[in-house]
């Protein structure tokens, strides 16, 4: 009589154990994070936002020293410490000189983001927009350019596919 209690008992624990198994295994994957539903317009009060939500759009962190990202991170910190110090419009010369310098489209993006933002501040609105508008249009060009230089590949890549074709024959 024991034997059978005892091979009754670990039948019933080796089911539980599977039935726990089998249960643990159908449970759903976790929940993507909710969105905040914030825009990319985000007003002045929300700089440390806007900067987190720039960082994560673009796919980098800030501040690795890894190209764009390093440059941003580096003006993140830049612009922090002149607010503190409340020095915050010495920032308009800052930015000035990232775009004679630079030719990275996110970081000269960026760069005319933030000085509009700068510019709009102290309510000289048109100053702003002229600055965004100069930022749209060499966006404009760049996407034209980049377009264009699609297409030339794309072209030549065609030529080739179709110079291959009747050489196989």
């Amino acid at each position: 009589m024991h034997r059978k209690t005892l091979l009754a008992s670990t039948l019933a624990l080796m089911i539980a154990g599977s039935a726990t198994f089998v249960m643990a295994q159908n449970t759903p994957p976790p929940a993507p994070p909710a969105k905040t539903g914030k825009s990319m317009h985000i007003l002045p009060g929300d700089h440390d936002d806007a900067m987190r939500m720039h960082m994560r759009s673009h796919g980098f962190d800030r501040g690795h020293g890894r190209g764009h990202d390093g440059v941003i991170g580096d003006l993140h910190a830049l612009e922090r410490l002149y607010t503190q110090a409340g020095r915050g419009k010495e920032m308009a010369a800052v930015y000035n000189d990232v775009l004679a310098k630079s030719q990275d489209p996110q970081v000269r993006d960026y760069v005319y983001q933030r000085l509009a933002r700068l510019q709009a501040q102290p309510a000289n609105v048109d100053q702003a927009i002229a600055t965004l508008r100069k930022g749209l249009d060499e966006n404009l060009a760049n996407e034209a350019k980049m377009r264009a230089e699609h297409d030339k590949m794309r072209a030549a890549w065609q030529q080739r596919a179709g110079q291959a074709t009747p050489a196989a024959k």
